[in-house]
């Protein structure tokens, strides 16, 4: 059992009809630096088969295990079912409201959506109508993080969104847009099961590094903030914090 597990993290890859070629650069040989590869959505721009195809083959030449969820642009898709079974053909693990556990980590995955902030958290200056349209979604993620959480028992958890649990990492983003950029009711469901980190995208221009009303650590890994992959440290020893340094964040 390894002392520590180290993650490279990238979102928003929104590909096309290439891959970024810098991406490409940090992403080949990245098992030399990192033990797991986590992508939290967008991989695609559009959902099209062409690009997802497109990004198995980025996926197929790495050699860690790769997990990910599905972004807003990977749900615009018309064949969801072949969508993910490209990418699960490449070796990604698509998580979605489920769990997985790799030496002593356990991970749990859902998009999440859009919802809104409340009432710990800056008010939203969105209707109610319009934040009505979202709440059903909001509460039917958050409860599917729920119980995918409740299913690990490992003493170091790390929840895995597209939509952010926390304003905090969304500063940079015109504050009319969070309610479009996550919901405060996945920030509880990872401060109920006290979670060590999260890791979410989707906010291009917010900020790296924030936390949860609650104290939680969540780390905005969008490809346009971080600038391509970023890198965490998770020491397995449920006694030694995790720092919430921006230092934690390496571009590669």
């Amino acid at each position: 059992m390894p002392e520590s597990i180290r993650i490279a993290a990238i979102g928003d890859l929104h590909i096309r009809t290439t891959v970024p070629s810098a991406y490409v650069q940090q992403l080949i040989g990245i098992e030399d630096r990192a033990d797991l590869l986590l992508v939290p959505g967008d991989i695609t721009n559009g959902g099209r088969i062409q690009e997802v195809e497109l990004a198995a083959e980025l996926f197929r030449r790495i050699e860690i295990p790769i997990i990910g969820v599905l972004g807003n642009h990977d749900r615009r898709t018309m064949r969801r079912k072949y969508f993910v079974s490209v990418l699960e053909e490449a070796g990604v693990r698509m998580l979605d409201g489920e769990a997985w556990e790799y030496m002593g980590l356990g991970i749990a995955g859902v998009s999440g959506s859009g919802g809104g902030f409340w009432p710990d958290e800056p008010e939203d200056p969105v209707s109610n109508r319009a934040w009505q349209a979202l709440a059903v979604r909001a509460r039917r993620e958050a409860a599917r993080l729920d119980r995918a959480l409740s299913t690990l028992a490992t003493q170091r958890r790390l929840a895995m969104l597209h939509f952010s649990p926390t304003t905090s990492t969304l500063v940079g983003e015109p504050p009319v847009k969070y309610w479009l950029l996550g919901n405060s009711a996945l920030g509880h469901i990872v401060e109920k099961h006290q979670v060590d980190m999260v890791i979410h995208g989707h906010s291009h221009i917010g900020s790296p590094v924030g936390e949860t009303p609650g104290g939680v650590p969540v780390f905005n890994v969008a490809a346009g903030v971080t600038g391509g992959v970023s890198i965490h440290t998770i020491p397995l020893d449920p006694t030694l914090p995790i720092s919430t340094s921006p230092l934690m964040l390496a571009r590669v």
